[in-house]
């Protein structure tokens, strides 16, 4: 295992599920500061949602896991509401587990 992936920790579902439901508003800079993922204005990944497609500001691994458990119901999301194309700002817990 190299430094890099030592150093980074893995994000999962059940731990951005839970983060995201123990709070009324999880910005996405706090994912990437807690889970040490890079990020600046340059990292936005593509991901497809029942109404559309929108921006995340993660890297692919985590970005595919709030878009599955966004498809599924478990969490919301949160867009930026000025820019010409969507951008999602926050994460927010939905009813169930």
């Amino acid at each position: 295992m190299s430094e890099i992936q030592q150093e980074r920790r893995q994000a999962t579902a059940p731990q951005l599920r839970r983060m995201a439901k123990a709070r009324p508003y999880l910005p996405i800079h706090e994912i990437r500061r807690t889970y040490s993922l890079p990020g600046d204005e340059e990292i936005a990944t593509r991901i497809i949602l029942k109404d559309g497609a929108a921006f995340i500001g993660l890297p692919d691994r985590e970005a595919r896991i709030v878009e599955d458990l966004v498809r599924r119901g478990e969490l919301g999301v949160i867009f930026d509401e000025s820019p010409r194309a969507r951008v999602v700002l926050g994460i927010h817990g939905m009813g169930g587990n």
